[in-house]
């Protein structure tokens, strides 16, 4: 008898959300900046309504370990225009 396949459950870290993975966008941050996840090192989710929210920054800031808010703004723009 086959087995069903469960999709793994993460996290968003934007509003502490569990969701599918499938349906979260994994980032990561690299020298305290933003990228999108190149397969290797930690990484972290973020789901689709956080990317529209300016509350999205704390978290972000928190998860890089710095406070250029800013920067990590511009670089979230980036790269949600690339996902979309």
């Amino acid at each position: 008898m086959a087995q069903k396949y469960r999709e793994p459950i993460r996290m968003c870290v934007g509003c502490r959300m569990r969701a599918p993975q499938s349906s979260l966008i994994r980032l990561q941050c690299k020298d305290k900046n933003i990228i999108g996840f190149s397969g290797t090192g930690r990484s972290f989710y973020l789901c689709n309504e956080c990317l529209d929210s300016k509350n999205t920054i704390r978290a972000l800031a928190r998860q890089c370990k710095t406070n250029a808010t800013q920067k990590l703004l511009q670089q979230l723009k980036e790269i949600i225009v690339d996902v979309r």
